[in-house]
């Protein structure tokens, strides 16, 4: 009981405080440790919800005899004073979580004020329960109070998972019909739906992750705090592929862990169409006959050929059923009996989800495998749908072996096979269909030649390779796998490249690597020093790659503590002294945490050691970008010693100035080698440059300083 009369005694502090931050939000700001509290109203939300649907169901459905026994009564007044008590919670920390960069208005407002209305109308009902315990009055409340949770809880829902996440399975925008090749238009018909379904919901105008919407032309171009999306003149071709290639379980991996990934197939068409330029308007017919991205937008389109269907319509109820959110079933055009059948989610399938289709398999003229681990005793049961036309297994798993099954699709004119292993002779079985006009075969075991022989063979099929002309097509860059890019003692240099037959050469002193001098890479390469790995893939036929680079840091020795003075500024203080100690090498975001920034101050770093170890040099990460004011300092002491009192000068750094010029935010690392001697600590003496009027136009400005780390060795 006393905790009863608890919970009703703070309903009307917690409900006048609530009603406070909704009135004066645009003047609070809730500080780091309130935001812990905030991110909890995804898990406090079930509450209030489960409270009121039980609430709403006692009331209503409890039989006549019983409603005036008093343990009905004390259980409806548990029931609502529960649900009262953790709406006005969820609401309050649903408040403080809204506080936090990436909402925006509009949606967002109407969602917290239906939370608020919806916990003030519980609390009315709980203060004025005796009064309205006449049918009419408390069927009233307790219908307003149910249609209020669904409203907040269905904008909850469009706040974090996107517009229409509900129903998205089965609605006519889910259904849209395949494009035509000869009209589709490469942003709306092949990139946008890749967009929508695995971005905009973290980045809409209601809930807009890093201040990034995808929504429109204009916001894609714009992008968001950490920059913009792409740029084709950097080797991996900027932000939004940087994140998708990062491991899923990193931080900075997009989509986030726990969201549908996107596909390799998916992947392939972002990179291409920003390689190509991020054209917007420009239809996939309009790109040129041998472009990577119309080779592979034609394995996914389907073309004007007028075709009428002599078999019956499938049964309505019969394709409901079986279509969800993994395996989606439409029309292939309204009044049409033929249908396309499309898998997503990979970890989703499984031989008996292709089973099931045998009800319909008469109708299925398109099947869209992409990215699905489909086997080779799979393509029996896809040999069953004897009016396919189209069939994508696009970076299946499939090694051909079984591939002479599909010589039973009499009516197939269309077979992708991108990505996958399938070889020349396994596909040479497939040359007797009559009605094949087109086998994609881009990214195989297929090499240009054989392409050429089975297109000599058999003239009537198009064998699509994913080029056309190639003396004057760029390979795309490798991929360096290594994370991590601190090493503290020999590690495998990992790298990769997705087109077969490619060969990746290396340098590791800064060098661009050429075709003929440079080391071919191999898993036997380690990295042991600080070095810039750079690398271009090569291949016969093609022009080399662009480059592409990641710096390597060496660091033999982490000091067990640091200790800065004075304090970094508020908005950069990272980790304190820990921040240069930690072997963690940030990006250039110097307001991502990972940073210590000091704005006109000289500032001494003091690293110590447990136990002295021998030291031969030190490397100090920092950034230079003129135009935001960050400089390196004027001068860097080194000092160094025993222990802290017994110190003495090593050396004195004196970084050069930056070209007035030169404007371009960049790393810079300052080494400082001297005699290797025992040490148990080494001091450093940061000074900034007492003047930068001769770099930027505000006269007075002082130049702010960042620092990452220090290597040690």
């Amino acid at each position: 009981m006393k905790l009863k009369k608890g919970i009703a005694v703070s309903l009307l502090p917690l409900n006048v405080l609530l009603l406070f931050f909704l009135c004066f939000s645009s003047k609070i700001v809730v500080p780091a440790w309130l935001q812990v509290p905030g991110r909890t109203h995804p898990l406090l939300l079930h509450f209030p919800i489960v409270l009121i649907l039980l609430y709403a169901a006692w009331i209503w459905l409890a039989p006549r005899d019983i409603k005036s026994a008093p343990w009905y009564k004390t259980m409806a007044e548990g029931l609502l004073i529960a649900a009262a008590f953790t709406a006005v919670l969820t609401a309050l920390t649903g408040f403080l979580l809204s506080k936090e960069q990436g909402y925006e208005e509009g949606t967002v407002d109407t969602h917290k004020w239906l939370g608020a209305t919806l916990s003030f109308l519980l609390y009315i009902m709980y203060s004025f329960r005796e009064k309205i315990r006449s049918s009419l009055l408390l069927n009233t409340a307790v219908l307003a109070v149910t249609v209020l949770l669904v409203l907040a809880a269905h904008l909850g829902g469009t706040i974090t998972h996107g517009q229409n996440f509900v129903l998205a399975p089965v609605t006519p925008d889910k259904q849209k019909p395949v494009p035509l090749l000869e009209e589709a238009v490469v942003y709306a018909d092949i990139i946008e739906p890749i967009l929508q379904t695995k971005c905009m919901s973290c980045h809409n105008s209601s809930k807009s992750k890093g201040e990034l919407i995808m929504e429109t032309k204009e916001s894609l171009l714009k992008g968001g705090k950490s920059g913009v999306l792409w740029d084709t003149a950097k080797d991996d071709l900027g932000l939004l592929l940087q994140r998708v290639h990062l491991p899923v379980e990193a931080k900075k991996h997009m989509p986030p862990i726990g969201k549908p990934q996107l596909s390799d197939f998916e992947v392939s068409l972002l990179k291409a169409w920003i390689r190509g330029g991020a054209l917007f308007d420009k239809k996939v017919m309009e790109l040129p006959d041998g472009d990577t991205l119309r080779t592979l937008a034609a394995t996914m389109l389907r073309t004007a050929e007028e075709e009428t269907y002599d078999f019956e319509a499938p049964d309505d109820k019969q394709v409901k059923q079986l279509s969800n959110n993994n395996r989606v079933i439409t029309p292939l055009a309204a009044g049409s009996p033929a249908l396309i059948v499309s898998f997503y989610n990979r970890a989703f399938y499984n031989a008996k989800e292709l089973e099931a289709l045998s009800p319909i398999e008469a109708q299925i003229v398109s099947l869209n495998l992409d990215n699905m681990p489909v086997k080779d005793e799979d393509l029996a049961i896809i040999a069953r749908m004897k009016n396919l036309r189209k069939l994508n297994l696009n970076f299946t798993t499939i090694t051909g072996n079984s591939l002479a099954e599909l010589k039973k699709l009499q009516q197939l004119k269309s077979l992708s096979l991108t990505g996958t292993a399938v070889k020349a002779e396994q596909v040479k079985t497939l040359q007797a269909l009559p009605q094949l006009k087109a086998v994609y075969v881009w990214n195989t075991g297929i090499n240009d030649q054989q392409a050429a022989l089975l297109q000599q063979a058999h003239p009537a099929v198009h064998y699509h390779t994913g080029f056309k002309d190639t003396a004057t097509l760029k390979i795309i860059p490798p991929v360096i796998e290594n994370e991590d890019q601190v090493i503290t003692g020999p590690v495998p240099l990992k790298m990769k490249h997705y087109i077969k037959g490619a060969e990746i050469r290396y340098t590791l002193d800064g060098k661009d690597p050429d075709s003929a001098t440079s080391p071919i890479y191999g898993k036997e390469v380690l990295l042991q020093e600080t070095s810039l790995v750079k690398a271009r893939a090569f291949k016969p036929g093609w022009i080399g790659s662009e480059v592409v680079q990641q710096r390597f840091f060496k660091s033999t020795f982490k000091a067990d503590s640091a200790v800065i003075s004075p304090d970094p500024d508020p908005k950069y203080r990272g980790k304190g002294g820990n921040t240069i100690i930690d072997l963690v090498k940030s990006d250039l975001n110097h307001g991502n945490g990972k940073w210590i920034g000091y704005h006109g101050q000289q500032i001494t770093a003091t690293l110590l050691f447990d136990q002295p170890k021998l030291i031969g040099s030190l490397s100090i990460s920092m950034i230079r970008s003129v135009n935001e004011h960050i400089f390196t300092p004027a001068s860097i002491q080194v000092w160094g010693g025993k222990d802290k009192d017994h110190l003495s000068l090593l050396q004195t750094l004196r970084p050069p100035l930056p070209d007035k010029e030169d404007r371009k935010k960049e790393n810079v690392l300052l080494d400082s080698r001297f005699t290797p001697k025992e040490m148990g600590c080494i001091k450093l003496v940061f000074t900034p440059i007492a003047n930068i009027s001769g770099w930027i136009k505000d006269k007075g400005a002082q130049s702010w300083l960042f620092i990452d780390e220090v290597f040690i060795n």
